[in-house]
């Protein structure tokens, strides 16, 4: 089940998501990681970290002296990333809260990443979004976003939203929000069905 609010689509069915697309979203784990250059002792944020699956990956580079922590506005979604980090034993954690108003000081991480979250969010919120990634990066701070690339995944994600009432807005150019949020150094590419831009805080 899927519900639509002001702060975006938040997915409740963590059991039916795992199921469906958790062996297809873990594959770009190690590439976005990568990407990020994330490493030991890195502090990191996985804005709409569903079932956990980056930030626990993440959890495993940045080691004892890091941080990894995901945060999803679904409660559900947040209890199973838990339970999912607590199996692995991982030093992963998991908060909930609103990408809109990221719960963190400013300049908290040196990396934020965020894959398959943007198009549930608002049109008109993600600007908003991309300004808080950037508030609580520290400057040097590395930011990767991954969304839906090809016409396919986005068409099938489009009906699975529209036969759950909340339709998915995948409309976005991921390098152009980063540009204007004052991000440097922003690239852009693709990984298997997912596209991303990358950036820096100066």
């Amino acid at each position: 089940m899927t519900v639509r609010d002001t702060r975006g689509i938040q997915i409740h069915a963590g059991g039916a998501y795992d199921f469906f697309f958790g062996w297809v979203i873990r594959r770009s784990d190690r590439p976005i990681l990568d990407l990020a250059a994330v490493a030991e002792g890195d502090r990191v944020l996985d804005i709409g970290t569903g079932p956990g699956y980056l930030a626990i990956a993440a959890a495993a580079r940045t080691g004892a002296s890091g941080e990894a922590v995901g945060l999803d506005l679904s409660p559900e979604m947040v209890a199973r990333a838990g339970l999912r980090a607590q199996r692995a034993e991982s030093r992963a954690r998991f908060v909930e809260a609103p990408a809109q108003k990221l719960p963190f000081e400013d300049s908290s991480f040196d990396v934020v990443l965020s894959r398959l979250a943007i198009h549930h969010l608002p049109s008109d919120a993600r600007s908003g979004v991309a300004a808080e990634v950037f508030r609580v990066l520290a400057p040097g701070g590395r930011v990767v976003i991954a969304d839906l690339a090809s016409h396919g995944a986005n068409a099938f994600h489009h009906v699975l939203g529209r036969l759950f009432g909340s339709p998915p807005q995948v409309d976005t150019d991921l390098g152009e929000l980063l540009v204007g949020t004052g991000f440097a150094d922003v690239a852009q590419g693709r990984i298997g069905v997912l596209r991303y831009a990358k950036a820096r805080k100066l």
